[in-house]
């Protein structure tokens, strides 16, 4: 099993750290500056890496950086210092960031599918099982939020289970495998990789009708690089766009092209519904918010005025 974990950390870092071709644009005063984009594994931003692969990027004259991050207080810890441009993140952790950054916003949506699975050996069989088990979160995340709104419609009263806080996901699935937690959320390639072990899918923050994540960027880069990120979305649509107008035999060839990723798996992996770049839903927001604050991780007047930069992509 810890080899599946390394060949998925491989996966993925191999894939975000491949930058395409810098375009030639010799005496052009407006040629694009790198932007860097802060990721975790998952399906969410593989609309960024296929405009990456498939030369949408160079031919918008833009040259794009992935990080990858296992924990998101690492990646939150550099956006906020400056060491990353922009991150995919989610709604929970959008909120209290800016909070702390008043001058970082969410410019668009992502279409990440989180799936909450139960230990093949805990007889868990539907979610009115989970009374006194372990379920692992990333404390104050989109994780912890949907396993609160999981327990909620159960009517399983929080203080009823114990939710010890194991941010990496890698950590999580070795914990789930060796039975030292019952249940937690996944995104793919994850979940798929559970599953094959033996470990059963209770349900998922589409089916809880939970919006996963986002894309933000700090204050700087939306002063300084407006044009880099309205490219970097306009690629990401026309990412989305090819992987409708490809078969996935042809697409998910660049994916696995340079890792050690067999195309077979990237065919069993089912991919979220992507659409092209959209503001996440005022519902969504309000449901954060209020979360937040029951838990008193923002304050009870917190503003969310200033959350979102509405002028890279329309309305929804």
């Amino acid at each position: 099993m810890k080899k599946h974990i390394f060949v998925i950390t491989i996966i993925f870092a191999t894939l975000t750290f491949m930058s395409c071709k810098e375009k030639e644009k010799a005496g052009d005063k407006n040629e694009l500056q790198e932007i860097t984009l802060g990721i975790m594994p998952s399906m969410d931003y593989i609309p960024f890496a296929i405009a990456q692969k498939a030369g949408i990027y160079d031919s918008l004259g833009l040259k794009v950086s992935f990080k990858m991050y296992l924990s998101p207080n690492d990646r939150d810890d550099d956006l906020r210092w400056g060491k990353i441009d922009g991150a995919i993140t989610d709604l929970t952790r959008a909120i209290t960031q800016q909070q702390k950054s008043a001058g970082q916003k969410i410019v668009m949506k992502n279409d990440g599918i989180l799936y909450f699975i139960a230990g093949k050996e805990t007889g868990i069989k539907k979610l009115k099982d989970l009374k006194q088990t372990n379920i692992g979160i990333s404390e104050n995340t989109v994780t912890d939020f949907s396993t609160d709104i999981v327990l909620q419609l159960s009517n399983i009263l929080a203080v009823s289970v114990n939710k010890p806080n194991i941010t990496k996901m890698p950590v999580r699935l070795e914990m789930l495998n060796n039975g030292q937690i019952d249940a937690t959320f996944f995104p793919d390639p994850y979940a798929t990789f559970a599953k094959s072990n033996g470990h059963k899918i209770l349900t998922s923050t589409k089916a809880l009708g939970i919006n996963a994540t986002e894309t933000v960027f700090s204050e700087k880069a939306l002063k300084e690089k407006r044009d880099e990120i309205k490219a970097l979305i306009t690629g990401y649509n026309l990412g989305v766009e090819y992987m409708k107008t490809h078969s996935r035999n042809e697409w998910s060839r660049i994916v696995a092209k340079d890792t050690e990723l067999p195309e077979s798996i990237i065919r069993r992996v089912p991919l979220p519904y992507y659409t092209p770049a959209e503001l996440p839903k005022a519902k969504d927001i309000k449901a954060s918010i209020a979360w937040l604050k029951t838990k008193q991780l923002i304050p009870e007047d917190y503003d969310e005025k200033n959350l979102i930069d509405s002028t890279f992509v329309s309305k929804p």
